[in-house]
């Protein structure tokens, strides 16, 4: 163990970027690099017609956390990454209900610049979607999509990107 100190510098918040990758398309993920387990280096390889899919998300609303909790069983990470999607038509009501179907490896970029790898190809994340209209004319229209699941590991930090 060490000090836990100031490290100096500017510390901006936020998620800048969140794709995601439906486990059936991923052929195989990096071995952690030689930092330890918690980094990967390099992308994953994806099975012909897979690719990372990105997704927008109304800035102030893309939202990571993670949180460790000790098990019988060791300690375990309960993930969660969120985010709202505005506007409305049936083509993403129709992708969105397509999408739910499947499990998840996420890649999670801060305004910072450093990204998170969410979920294997043994735990991936679960997504789930709520479609809502404000009451008022200036509330949002749109989905508030939740990518959430439980892993053994401690997400790692992706270098070589």
């Amino acid at each position: 163990m060490m000090d836990l100190n100031y490290a100096g510098g500017d510390n901006p918040a936020g998620i800048y970027l969140i794709r995601c990758v439906p486990v059936v398309g991923v052929k195989s993920l990096p071995t952690p690099a030689t930092g330890g387990p918690m980094e990967v280096a390099g992308p994953p390889v994806f099975h012909p017609g897979y690719a990372w899919l990105q997704l927008y998300g109304t800035e102030g609303t893309k939202t990571y956390a993670e949180e460790e909790e000790e098990t019988d069983n060791g300690p375990i990470w309960s993930v969660s990454v969120g985010l709202f999607l505005p506007n409305d038509s049936s083509l993403v009501r129709s992708n969105l209900s397509q999408m739910a179907r499947h499990r998840y490896i996420l890649e999670c970029q801060d305004n910072s610049g450093q990204w998170r790898r969410l979920g294997t190809q043994v735990e991936s994340l679960q997504l789930k979607y709520k479609f809502s209209i404000g009451a008022q004319v200036s509330d949002r229209r749109g989905a508030t999509l939740t990518f959430s699941g439980t892993l053994t590991q401690i997400p790692p930090m992706v270098t070589g990107i």
